[in-house]
């Protein structure tokens, strides 16, 4: 039975934050958690640099709608200036600034929703990788490391 006022997206979320599968990621280094405010989830997603990529990601829905992440600065609590995006690996065709702009900096991928929202046919053309219900947000947080394996995080200027 879930608890009274709380959305069952957000238990369902916290309970997969305490997965074996999630603590693993965080136990090797590759993610961890900054911070729930329902309904969004923030990470640190460890590039190939060892510099970490901060995420915003709208969890609202979960697991019945895709995660929808943006690169984020969680000292200022703001969008990430697109000059400090990932650079190298496939990093700048994921966070491709020509193309997140139009869908709240999203990350071009099939297992994000600004992703599907854009190419609805990702999820059968690309069903390893695509979000569907049945998947956690490991599998985003994995995802998302995966094409940061490659990249470096630019420094903040000034």
């Amino acid at each position: 039975m879930s608890e009274p006022g709380i959305d069952p997206c957000q238990l369902r979320l916290e309970r997969d934050l305490l997965s074996s599968d999630f603590e693993s990621g965080v136990g090797a280094g590759l993610w961890r958690v900054v911070k729930l405010t329902w309904p969004y989830l923030d990470v640190i997603i460890t590039a190939g640099d060892g510099s970490g990529l901060g995420m915003r990601i709208l969890v609202d829905g979960y697991p019945g709608v895709a995660p929808g992440g943006q690169p984020w600065d969680h000292e200022l609590n703001a969008l990430l200036p697109i000059t400090r995006w990932p650079t190298g690996g496939t990093a700048p065709q994921v966070f491709n600034p020509n193309w997140a702009t139009s869908y709240s900096n999203a990350p071009y991928m099939a297992c994000d929703r600004g992703g599907l929202t854009a190419h609805p046919n990702w999820a059968t053309e690309h069903p390893a990788r695509a979000w569907n219900p049945s998947r956690t947000i490991t599998f985003y947080v994995r995802e998302i490391h995966h094409e940061l394996r490659g990249a470096t995080i630019p420094k903040a200027t000034g």
